[in-house]
């Protein structure tokens, strides 16, 4: 099922749907233009190489050596070919652009890292967990992206945990968004707290990451969001995963908020629920 990319939607994770010819969330025209800048510095410079015939690590190399470009849009645009190619002889370049002072550099950089994926090592994950207190909310996301892309490794489950404990606003809902594409065990207790969480986005990620886990003994806490919690994109989100993880014993709470929510989206996904976890009848 593809759904609109709503906070009043129920959450898709990410990698459900990898696909390694995709960027990072970013404007479209600041993509295009940073690709033709870069090409035609490449073209003007001798630079371009023919990708059919020079090997991976030749032209990793070369766009190596373009992170430290004065231009930040040929930066730019060479992290994010360093992710197409993806990589682990670029990861210790690409961790130390976590630090350009271009926060698109940066984004793209982290970005990445994730495409490399569980060959960037522990150092790495460290300097993406250092990014979820970036100043810039793409940064902290794409950060926290590429930390779920990377795997899990319980000293960063650590980390972010105590990030989801004492970060910012927009720290913590990268931290959940995160720890539900980790399916981390270890995080269990942090994101039944985090359901209490001041911010609805946050509560609504914790929902997703706690499903995630597969662990049944949520469904109550999933029900009392769906009924008490007074923000749609959380009750949409508590029907949406009833209807994955619940049983016929949740019927009676969506059939409650079906009836009784005034919320269109609530009532569609209250309604989804509802169809997706009742029997069918036998012939």
């Amino acid at each position: 099922m593809t759904l609109p990319n709503s906070p009043f939607c129920p959450k898709i994770l990410p990698h459900l749907h990898k696909d390694r010819s995709r960027f990072p969330s970013s404007p479209a025209f600041l993509l295009f233009v940073s690709a033709v800048l870069v090409l035609s510095y490449l073209l003007l410079t001798g630079c371009i190489v023919d990708s059919e015939t020079s090997p991976p690590l030749t032209v990793t190399l070369q766009l190596i050596g373009l992170l430290h470009d004065p231009s930040q849009d040929v930066r730019r645009t060479a992290a994010l070919s360093l992710g197409k190619i993806a990589i682990p002889a670029s990861a210790p370049a690409l961790i130390e652009a976590l630090n350009d002072p271009d926060p698109m550099v940066r984004t793209f950089s982290a970005w990445a890292l994730g495409e490399i994926g569980e060959e960037v090592e522990t150092n790495g994950a460290l300097a993406l967990v250092r990014l979820l207190g970036d100043q810039h909310i793409h940064v902290k996301h794409a950060a926290g992206e590429a930390l779920g892309k990377i795997g899990v490794r319980q000293i960063i489950v650590k980390l972010l945990i105590d990030v989801l404990m004492v970060g910012g606003v927009e720290s913590r809902r990268a931290v959940v968004n995160t720890l539900a594409q980790l399916e981390a065990h270890s995080a269990y207790n942090p994101l039944l707290a985090a359901l209490e969480d001041e911010d609805s986005r946050v509560r609504q990620g914790s929902i997703a990451a706690l499903s995630e886990l597969g662990d049944r003994q949520v469904l109550p806490f999933l029900r009392k969001r769906l009924l008490l919690d007074p923000d749609i994109g959380v009750k949409a989100e508590a029907s949406y995963r009833l209807g994955k993880l619940g049983d016929v014993d949740d019927l009676s709470t969506l059939q409650q908020s079906r009836d009784t929510d005034p919320n269109p989206f609530v009532h569609l996904w209250a309604t989804w629920a509802i169809h997706n976890i009742t029997p069918t009848p036998q012939e």
